[in-house]
């Protein structure tokens, strides 16, 4: 995986932490017991809506991102895809 996805996730974090922000909102990469990852950003305002639905049979991913969150779920081997696709909703 790219280096500079972290660097830029790290970065963005970092930017919105004001003593409050962090209280309520940010960035959570966990795995689901399908088994895949998850992938949940919070706390942002006026981002573009996307929708990505992936169904495969070994590899899927399923994307739902308003204008305030990005939800990411996908298969063990799309985590590098999903967050490049949270890197392009954030920037």
């Amino acid at each position: 995986m790219n280096q500079d996805i972290f660097i830029f996730l790290q970065n963005w974090y970092q930017s919105k932490c004001d003593g409050t922000w962090e209280h309520e909102y940010g960035l959570d990469i966990s795995t689901i017991d399908n088994p895949g990852w998850k992938v949940i950003v919070s706390g942002e305002h006026g981002r573009q809506p996307k929708k990505i639905n992936i169904d495969g049979d070994e590899s899927w991913l399923v994307i739902n991102a308003s204008e305030h969150d990005f939800k990411g779920y996908g298969s063990p081997d799309n985590l590098a895809e999903m967050l490049k696709y949270v890197q392009e909703w954030l920037a």
